[in-house]
């Protein structure tokens, strides 16, 4: 017991200091869902909120890793320290697309103020999984003053995701039609600022006077991210907005959100805890009982209050 929690105090101490080796030990744990790594998580909490949140989002192929390389590069320009989480809700590997958004933000992997982690968040209970907002908190305690989260498409979940963050930009690119549709249908709503990559295109350029006529409460930028142009004024955009103390309604929204994925978690941990007798089964199977009072007869039994309505 006191080997273990000399282990802990030490892991704790490295984090704090910024140690890449025992924050990516850390966020195994978090992925593998490790009950060893909540004592740890407990003990940085005090030590996070500081860290400023920029989501990135858009569709599959609109160029977001590389516009987040650039991105990157301007940050640590000016001495930041950044964080990037690579997530994708719906698969429960981090693998696949992600390991190719990783090798384009290769040039900084030998950084050490440049954290990059792909993250799988899908709950198993539906929602986000509390790996997110734990993988957050650990990029926060380790000093990156800057996080990047980038989703991989224009699902619900990313939308999930992206609302998180202090500040979201929206990439676009040309060719793609459908999704400009289905942003039009709301989801361009999301973005805090707008970004229509590949910006040396004509189809661009179309796009960008489209969304013009749209957009008119929210900046519209135009760049070519392989290139790094048009990343300049999308950082003095960013800070922009950064300069001002986050949203207190997107902040609320970040704990409320974290404490329903916690209570998700935990009651979807008791719901595969619960086992029925044979004679209950059977019960059931010959419709000598229906379901609903089979469940209300067992919630009666728990003493869960907090469904004794239901079903």
């Amino acid at each position: 017991m006191t080997d273990r929690r000399t282990d802990r105090s030490a892991s704790i101490r490295s984090i704090l200091k910024g140690n890449v080796r025992a924050a990516s030990q850390l966020l195994t744990l978090v992925q593998n869902q490790s009950s060893s790594a909540r004592p740890i998580l407990k003990a940085l909490f005090p030590h996070t909120g500081k860290a400023r949140l920029i989501g990135i989002t858009g569709p599959a192929g609109a160029g977001k890793s590389t516009l987040i390389n650039q991105l990157i590069t301007a940050f640590r320009e000016k001495k930041q320290s950044v964080g990037v989480l690579a997530v994708d809700p719906t698969s429960p590997f981090s693998g696949g697309a992600l390991l190719g958004d990783r090798l384009r933000m290769q040039p900084h992997f030998l950084d050490r103020d440049v954290f990059i982690r792909s993250l799988a968040t899908r709950g198993a209970w539906g929602g986000l999984s509390p790996a997110l907002f734990e993988a957050i908190h650990v990029l926060d305690a380790m000093g990156k003053e800057i996080i990047l989260i980038e989703t991989v498409g224009v699902g619900q979940d990313e939308v999930e995701i992206a609302r998180l963050a202090d500040v979201v930009v929206l990439v676009l690119a040309p060719g793609m039609g459908d999704e400009v549709q289905m942003m039009k249908a709301g989801l361009l709503e999301i973005g805090d600022a707008v970004v229509v990559n590949k910006g040396d295109l004509k189809e661009a350029r179309w796009l960008y006077h489209q969304l013009k006529e749209t957009l008119s409460d929210r900046p519209l930028l135009r760049v070519i991210a392989d290139r790094g142009e048009g990343i300049p004024a999308l950082i003095t955009e960013i800070e922009k907005q950064l300069e001002t103390e986050p949203a207190p309604a997107r902040r609320r929204g970040f704990v409320r959100e974290e404490l329903r994925t916690l209570l998700r978690e935990h009651l979807g941990n008791v719901i595969d805890q619960v086992s029925f007798n044979e004679k209950e089964i059977e019960s059931v199977l010959l419709r000598r009982r229906d379901p609903y009072r089979l469940i209300r007869s067992w919630i009666k039994r728990s003493g869960v209050k907090t469904f004794s309505s239901t079903p």
